[in-house]
């Protein structure tokens, strides 16, 4: 049996240089490896160089224009009579691509197939998934496997799309060829119709096209089973054979032309939930905080879906408009409350109303309930007269009122008068300077009777309103410095004042003294020089913190 001249292993171009791994001939000596170079890939050959160095492993061949050559090796060695062998032939161009055949989904991962490359000096295929940055590399593989699963995929939660590139040992890729897209299932729910509606990415670049699409289904955990055949064309299904609460799962299998390659969808499921509509919705209680924020209590059924809700406000003699609203959570409950924004309780009484929207646009609205208005006015023989709206509404009767005064931040209780009766007078203590400023609030005790026929208790606070109380100047007719009554300084009543002035005239009118401190009264001299007995008159003004100017005049006789 004759020896064989083995060839290099001729791996790859790159840059136009060549690169092999050499050969072992036991025949006898080296002389050389032998380049053969050719234009057209069925020649004819050349020999381009012959490599002397046995230690050479690559071989610069200049290519300024960039042609495309192909390329073979021989070993040269002093075998007489010994067939020689040639390596594979190779270009100075990129690996051919690997067109996918498939991608689908296989339990909740992709697979992905592909066709070899037709370069024989392939020896790795990379993976390329397409993510939010761009395509990226996952995974390098073998050259000779062309089936691929990928355990970092989500199909389940978006379609996928990859490609596959050859790669040579000198690091050449292929060109991108066309990606291929799981098919991503997803619906949306007519709520209202009691229908499920899918939409799904077609299978996109197989070579000869879908040849038709199937809609798989299981109910609530059961088999799958074929629920239609779509053509090439479709991208939605109608499912409206549905059950509220019952479990759908859905995958779509899409089949090429011609090949039969079948490429499956994500298994898409979703529990049904039909709209549960409102009822019974009914305005409890309308309450005004010690903030003067409106707080509203409503009832309704507890398995209402209720998509919005929106409050209005109207006055006496107005229209109501919205103020508010808010998206409830999927769980309700069946007596709600809430603090409504925009909601103006000061300048007057004030009408409410709730008004629900569910998923299938269904509005419902409730009975209207009035808020309390409550003022105040101090009056000059030290009393607060209060006045307050009646608590109104059709459905229910007050019983009687609470009243209650807040003086330095504690709230007390002060009388309770009868239902039929809105006004009420609070004497203040002139002797207790936290009584300067009072503020009240009323509340209505009521029995309401809900839709169902059923009588509730219910307490509905007004708002609060405070009163400053009127200041008041007393000052004595006389004074005797060297007496008991040393100085003439007035008292002020209530006298939480911005400003403060005392002038003292004698009988010419001609001013003696001025002072703009309330602590500081007239002693009937200044420095040494007294003052000689007889009748002076004075001005005293005081501004109060509410604006109010309150200003005495009158005389005073000094006593010696």
């Amino acid at each position: 049996m004759k020896a064989q001249v083995f060839p290099p292993d001729f791996q790859c171009v790159r840059n136009d240089t060549l690169f092999w791994e050499n050969s072992v001939n036991t025949c006898g000596g080296f002389n050389s490896y032998d380049i053969f170079f050719s234009p057209n890939i069925n020649g004819p050959y050349n020999l381009l160089t012959s490599v002397t160095d046995p230690t050479d492993t690559n071989f610069f061949h200049s290519n300024p224009i960039g042609e495309t050559f192909y390329y073979f090796m021989q070993g040269n060695f002093n075998c007489p009579g010994e067939p020689i062998l040639s390596s594979d032939t190779l270009d100075n161009k990129s690996p051919l691509p690997s067109p996918i055949t498939l991608v689908t989904v296989n339990g909740n991962l992709v697979e992905v197939s592909w066709i070899s490359s037709g370069s024989p000096e392939v020896t790795n295929y990379i993976v390329y998934r397409t993510s939010p940055i761009g395509s990226v590399p996952v995974d390098t593989i073998s050259a000779n496997l062309n089936n691929y699963i990928d355990l970092n995929s989500t199909p389940e939660d978006q379609s996928e799309s990859y490609f596959i590139l050859a790669m040579d040992p000198c690091g050449n890729t292929s060109v991108f060829d066309l990606p291929h897209f799981t098919v991503f299932v997803q619906s949306s729910v007519d709520m209202c119709a009691k229908s499920i509606l899918l939409n799904w990415n077609k299978y996109k670049n197989w070579t000869n096209g879908i040849d038709n699409q199937e809609v798989w289904v299981s109910v609530n955990s059961g088999p799958f089973s074929l629920e239609a055949i779509l053509s090439n064309q479709e991208s939605t299904y109608l499912f409206d054979n549905t059950n509220d609460g019952d479990e759908y799962c859905f995958y779509l299998k899409t089949t090429e032309q011609n090949t039969g390659f079948e490429s499956f969808s994500n298994a898409h499921c979703l529990t049904l939930d039909i709209v549960e509509p409102v009822r019974d919705l009914f305005l409890k209680n309308v309450n005004v905080n010690d903030a003067n924020e409106v707080e509203l209590t409503w009832q309704w059924n507890n398995d209402a879906e209720v998509n919005a809700v929106e409050f209005s406000e109207r006055a006496i003699d107005g229209n109501f408009s919205p103020i508010d609203s808010y998206n409830p959570s999927s769980s309700i409950s069946v007596e709600t409350d809430r603090i409504l924004n925009g909601a103006d309780p000061i300048s007057g009484p004030r009408f409410y109303q709730v008004k629900s929207i569910d998923d299938c646009d269904s509005i419902n609205i409730s009975n209207e309930v009035s808020s309390i208005h409550l003022v105040a006015e101090a009056q000059a023989n030290q009393t607060n007269l209060l006045n307050w709206t009646a608590f109104e509404r059709p459905d229910g009767i007050v019983n009687d009122y609470d009243i209650y005064r807040i003086v330095g931040g504690i709230s007390s209780y002060v009388e309770t008068v009868q239902g039929n009766t809105t006004v009420f007078s609070d004497a203040v203590d002139i002797s207790d300077p936290d009584e300067a400023r009072i503020c009240y609030y009323v509340v209505a005790n009521a029995v309401v009777t809900n839709p169902d026929g059923i009588d509730m208790n219910i307490s509905s606070q007004s708002n609060t309103f405070c009163v400053e109380q009127l200041s008041d100047i007393l000052a004595p007719n006389a004074f005797a410095p060297e007496g008991v009554n040393k100085e003439f300084k007035p008292r002020i009543v209530f006298g939480e004042t911005v400003d403060y002035q005392m002038q003292i005239f004698d009988r010419w009118g001609k001013k003696i003294f001025a002072t703009d401190n309330q602590d500081e009264g007239w002693i009937g001299r200044d420095g040494f020089f007294y003052y000689p007995a007889g009748v002076y008159v004075y001005i005293i003004r005081i501004t109060q913190t509410n604006g109010r100017v309150v200003e005495k005049k009158g005389s005073v006789a000094l006593i010696r």
